[in-house]
């Protein structure tokens, strides 16, 4: 009887990893189709793709969160990885216009910006985390929430200004990729309901099958366009 319980056990430890192991690699896929197909390649956009991709190969080499040091290299990762993609926006964003037209718009998404940080700092500051580092363990997710909303904010102006396909899509999977980290954050410090978890993993692929999918189309293309390059 204990050794059939044993055996179940592990199969079920196996499975969890196997399944932990498949959803970090989808990422990667994704980017090395994006290498191989896309023809044309954004700079900023494949260097989201590429640090995005290597904190999650990082993820995978310490499945068991064993070293602290991954623990920042991948995190450190994201958040560069979120900064190129900002970048990538910004390239179609036209500050000026935007102040022009949508300032209303734009001083009270800054406000919600800055009460949500407030709420998930509120979140996390109680935690204590198992590391002699605790300051900088906190920078680290405080500026991982940071860049995650400055993120979404950008996505979503660029698609007020521009109402294109593409921004339309970008503003999809930021929105996506924003949820299935907030979602995770409730899941780790909140609640340990399971399918949270599966749901964070879910938003977090569409996300990127979301962002593949745009990396085709034109700038100037509007919604109701479905050309492609």
């Amino acid at each position: 009887m204990l050794t059939c319980l044993f055996s179940l056990a592990v199969i079920d430890t196996i499975q969890i990893s196997m399944f932990s192991v498949l959803e970090l690699l989808i990422v990667p896929i994704i980017t090395l189709f994006y290498f191989l197909l896309r023809k044309k390649k954004s700079l900023y956009f494949s260097l989201f793709l590429g640090c995005y991709s290597l904190a999650d190969i990082l993820h995978i080499i310490d499945g068991d969160n064993l070293y602290e040091i991954f623990y920042f290299a991948c995190n450190i990762l994201y958040v560069i990885s979120f900064f190129f993609l900002i970048l990538e926006i910004f390239k179609t964003l036209n500050v000026k216009v935007l102040f022009k037209k949508f300032l209303v718009q734009t001083i009270v998404l800054a406000m919600l910006i800055i009460y949500l940080f407030t709420v998930l700092s509120g979140i996390i500051d109680p935690v204590l985390f198992e590391t002699k580092v605790l300051s900088l363990v906190r920078v680290v997710e405080h500026g991982y929430n940071l860049m995650l909303l400055i993120m979404l904010a950008a996505s979503f102006l660029n698609f007020l200004e521009n109402d294109t396909t593409k921004s339309l899509y970008l503003f999809i999977g930021c929105l996506s990729l924003s949820f299935s980290e907030f979602i995770l954050i409730g899941y780790y410090y909140l609640t340990e309901l399971e399918i949270l978890s599966y749901i964070a993993t879910f938003l977090n692929v569409f996300a990127f099958i979301i962002f593949y999918l745009q990396s085709n189309l034109v700038v100037g293309v509007k919604k109701k366009s479905n050309a492609f390059v």
